[in-house]
């Protein structure tokens, strides 16, 4: 009789939870459902939740900052060379493949993007253009190549010291510019 009781209260009591679980649902989802599109629905004592509208979020939303980091934080220069890593990565690969594929379809489609018409094209811009377009080109190559060996010292473990990280990070900056202008001028 006593495990009869047992084992009958857990469930009698489950039953009685699942359908105040039932009926919570369908009120939180019709609650949810009538709501206009973009606004809160205070929770208060009247009766019907339309009436009670707050002000439209997506003018809220609109008033937020997009990015509050860059509001709120100074540059540093830690996560300045980090940002500029990845875009003259992203440069480096677009610039590659970009060239890659167009010296090799370029000729089927009739694009003239061949040795001979590359080299007669930069032989007509002035010389102060080619110095100027080798730098744009040297250096994401250049920064990302010496910005790579930084990161390979790191992972040795060197040069983690907040002295380290910025000696490192304005010797790239500096061999990267150097480098790049020296290529430039070749």
């Amino acid at each position: 009789m006593l495990a009869h009781r047992v084992a009958r209260t857990p469930l009698s009591a489950a039953g009685t939870s699942m359908q105040f679980l039932a009926k919570s649902k369908t009120a939180v989802y019709k609650a949810h459902v009538m709501a206009p599109v973009g606004t809160r629905i205070l929770s208060t004592s009247q009766s019907d939740p339309k009436k009670v509208v707050v002000a439209p979020i997506i003018q809220q939303r609109k008033d937020r900052p997009l990015v509050p980091t860059f509001s709120i934080y100074e540059p540093e220069l830690t996560w300045c060379l980090s940002g500029l890593h990845r875009v003259t990565g992203a440069a480096v690969a677009v610039g590659f493949y970009g060239g890659a594929i167009a010296y090799t379809l370029g000729p089927l489609f009739g694009l003239g993007f061949d040795s001979a018409d590359v080299t007669s094209m930069i032989a007509t811009i002035p010389d102060a253009a080619k110095i100027a377009g080798k730098f744009v080109i040297a250096f994401p190559f250049t920064f990302h190549s010496l910005n790579g060996i930084r990161h390979l010292i790191w992972d040795t473990a060197s040069a983690l010291t907040l002295k380290g990280v910025y000696t490192t990070g304005y010797t790239v900056m500096g061999l990267s510019i150097a480098s790049a202008a020296i290529l430039a001028f070749m």
